[in-house]
């Protein structure tokens, strides 16, 4: 018995886009990369990077007419709605000025992002770099803050910059793991980039652990369930190992105050009696007085949303108003946020904008699921269809790490959301052409026919074909 020649499936090319359009794509990366490391905060500021490079990103992507795309899918309508809503806010809010500042200065330079996001990526690879640029960005954040930070009251911060804070330190970290991650299982990356992303990957977990951000251990411990579901039962048992050994070096290496700080998630105010000097005894107390202000915030939050459920107090003013309340009450006042991203915005801009946002994060869960299990479950899996639910997944990732780490931050009017959205929209729109062929392709494939020459046994007439061996690690991040 013989089989006629067989055919694999080709593999698509990737639709190149207008030399304008690629020119404002990889000033787009470099913005994530100045972005997300904050290196231009404390080096070459006056060179103006991130602005110059957003700008042109956004010109060559409104020259080649395609923001409107964008603008025109369910998610950017409800970005669209969402803006339409914060504008009407300002005339109604508590201090108008305070608002308008907010919506010039922060909320239009997120719609700029989300624009450019979802406009300038073309295929999937694209999209890949666009993502890995982030990832980079992240990890070189990290070794700055490594570099340039120092130890306060037990935790690592930066002296002045975005960095400054060291939850925000934690949240810019958790968001570039899965795009890190992603660089490391990806076969078709070189060598010295996956390395340097696995080192770089190293040093985020280690800095994550330095900022003492209970935020970023939650967030942490959700993208390695995230991994560990996903990953072979190989994969399962090397990162149980992993995670032992990172847990005994944490236990060995970091300082008392800092592991009896992440165990008050579990204790609460409890976790005092196991100080040991009267530093930590004061450090301990500041995080258990820091997570009673923060429940105190949440209960004034939701006592505003209450009594301003339609368009708020004003975007960017739940502090300003507090205040006020606080001083006619005889208070002193703390001029503090919400501490909780939904709260804010339902507090300062009303319930329809919260809905309009859960609906926005809800839609890029939804799509970026749906594009993940259809690429996954392809009938005949090619690197392409293999990318596209990498991608996919890891997008979805560091969607979930920012929807757990809102919760106890306060970012609305951030670009992280707006961003991370634009990419959902882009990736779907690419990741479905590149499907759609995938799958003309398979239906339109030869099948194999096998010619019987010699006469043979019945029950032996069918040749089991050879299994499929992994291609690459990237196998080893699918189930």
């Amino acid at each position: 018995m013989i089989a006629t020649s067989t055919y694999a499936l080709p593999t698509l090319p990737d639709v190149e886009p207008a030399p304008l359009l690629k020119f404002s794509f990889y000033c787009f990366c470099i913005f994530n990369l100045a972005y997300y490391s904050r290196f231009f905060e404390w080096q070459l500021w006056y060179l103006h990077v991130p602005l110059i490079t957003s700008s042109i990103a956004l010109l060559g992507a409104a020259m080649e007419g395609r923001l409107l795309s964008t603008l025109g899918s369910k998610i950017g309508i409800c970005m669209a709605a969402l803006t339409a809503l914060y504008a009407i806010n300002i005339p109604l809010s508590s201090w108008k000025a305070g608002s308008f500042q907010t919506f010039t200065q922060d909320w239009l330079k997120s719609v700029t992002a989300f624009l450019i996001a979802g406009a300038l990526v073309t295929n999937v690879r694209h999209c890949r770099t666009a993502l890995n640029s982030i990832g980079f960005g992240s990890g070189m954040g990290a070794v700055l803050v490594n570099w340039k930070g120092h130890i306060a009251d037990g935790r690592l911060v930066m002296g002045r910059g975005s960095f400054a804070n060291s939850n925000e330190i934690a949240f810019d970290i958790l968001l570039g793991l899965p795009f890190l991650t992603l660089i490391v299982l990806d076969g078709k990356s070189g060598k010295l980039k996956r390395l340097l992303a696995f080192c770089l990957i190293g040093n985020s977990v280690f800095t994550l652990l330095r900022t003492g951000s209970r935020t970023g251990l939650i967030g942490f411990a959700v993208l390695c369930f995230l991994l560990f579901l996903r990953t072979s039962i190989a994969g399962k048992a090397a990162m149980a190992f992993v995670a032992i050994v990172f847990l005994m070096s944490v236990m060995t290496v970091f300082p008392n105050s800092l592991k009896q700080r992440y165990l008050s998630i579990i204790l609460g105010s409890d976790v005092k009696e196991q100080a040991q000097t009267n530093a930590e005894a004061r450090q301990l107390d500041e995080a258990v007085s820091s997570s009673a202000a923060r429940r105190q915030l949440i209960v004034n939050a939701i006592k505003v949303s209450i009594s301003h459920p339609i368009f708020g107090v004003g975007i960017g003013q739940f502090g300003t108003y507090m205040s006020g309340v606080e001083r006619l009450e005889g208070r002193q006042s703390g001029w503090q946020g919400t501490h909780n991203t939904y709260l804010q915005i339902s507090s300062e801009a009303g319930v329809p904008a919260l809905l309009l946002f859960l609906t926005m994060m809800w839609l890029s869960f939804k799509s970026l699921r749906r594009l993940y299990k259809r690429a996954d479950l392809i009938a005949t899996p090619t690197p392409e269809s293999r990318e596209i639910a990498n991608v996919a997944y890891a997008l979805d990732a560091s969607l979930v790490a920012y929807a757990v780490c809102v919760f106890f931050d306060y970012v609305a009017y951030s670009a992280t959301l707006p961003v991370l959205a634009g990419f959902a929209i882009a990736l779907v729109q690419v990741g479905k052409t590149s499907l759609d062929a995938l799958e003309r392709e398979n239906n339109a494939a030869p099948q194999i026919q096998l010619i019987n020459l010699i006469p043979v046994n019945p029950a032996r007439r069918w040749v089991r074909p050879a299994p499929v061996r992994p291609n690459g690690p990237g196998e080893y991040f699918r189930r």
